[in-house]
């Protein structure tokens, strides 16, 4: 009887000795690859109406973005363009380099920029 319960629990121990192997800590390398790529996913889109609402908010003010009435200033002088705007956004971390190269998104930046007089 004793070696039955002997045995039942040697079973129990390598059962669970082989299930936890299973299981083994992640290694922090992969969880920097997953907030990495998580970073990546929120940095990669915000959309045209959202990006010139932050650079007028002043989101951008220190990459030479400037905020309120002199936002509208600058839009009117042509210091501040779709592109100019979306680098601005790509410097502070806000939108994925790639977007430069984005006609479409430039031509959308451009023409909510186009209706900030209008508001």
């Amino acid at each position: 009887m004793e070696l039955l319960i002997m045995k039942g629990f040697i079973i129990t121990g390598l059962s669970s000795l082989v299930l936890g192997s299973f299981f083994t800590p992640v290694n922090a390398t992969e969880i920097m690859a997953v907030n990495s790529t998580v970073e990546q996913n929120q940095i990669s889109y915000l959309s045209p109406i959202n990006l010139v609402s932050h650079g007028r908010s002043g989101t951008f003010s220190e990459q030479g973005i400037p905020s309120h009435i002199r936002f509208s200033l600058a839009i009117k002088s042509g210091k501040v363009d779709a592109e100019s705007l979306v680098k601005a956004a790509v410097e502070a971390g806000r939108l994925s380099s790639e977007t430069l190269n984005n006609s479409s998104y430039l031509s959308n930046v451009q023409f909510e920029l186009s209706q900030v007089d209008n508001d």
